[in-house]
């Protein structure tokens, strides 16, 4: 009987184990649930690596953190303002959108609208102008159009030395 206990004792044991560890190996992120948020963040010692491709120990022990943080049930967002805590703007990859980092946003918007506007200003004025040249392959130029005075003034020079 007494090999009947301990069985039982030990299947008990196991069961209260096993129930224990259970949220406990529910809560463990997987790679991709790490990933994911990694690939929002961007390594703060390289230039334009992403944090889930960072092959640096920093970069390894920030995923560990991510890892770690997911495990204590801490959002994607309560651990990106961590890192920019930490790191500041450069992890999130982009400015943010406020105060003086507005500029950074509206310039190149600002720029596009008046180069635009700009450039429909031109093919307007274009459009009005006058050619002042006779077309290619009309011979002289059309009888109606006068010579300005500076043609007329150079003609009359040159007939005083023609004769």
């Amino acid at each position: 009987m007494s090999s009947f206990r301990m069985v039982a004792v030990c299947l008990a044991l196991w069961a209260l184990v096993s129930v224990a560890m259970g949220p406990v190996a529910a809560q463990t992120p997987t790679p991709n649930e790490i990933n994911a948020i990694a690939k929002e963040l961007w390594c703060p010692l390289c230039n334009g690596v992403r944090l889930d491709t960072c092959e640096l120990q920093a970069c390894i022990q920030m995923r560990e953190v991510i890892a770690q943080k997911l495990m204590a049930g801490e959002g994607k967002e309560q651990i990106k303002a961590y890192f920019v805590g930490q790191y500041g703007d450069v992890v999130l990859g982009a400015p943010a959108r406020e105060g003086f980092n507005l500029v950074v946003w509206l310039l190149p918007i600002l720029i596009a609208v008046v180069a635009l506007g700009w450039l429909a200003y031109l093919v307007y004025v274009w459009s009005k102008r006058r050619p002042s040249v006779a077309k290619i392959g009309s011979g002289a130029a059309p009888a109606a159009q006068k010579p300005d005075s500076y043609l007329k003034r150079v003609d009359d020079e040159l007939r005083k030395y023609e004769s």
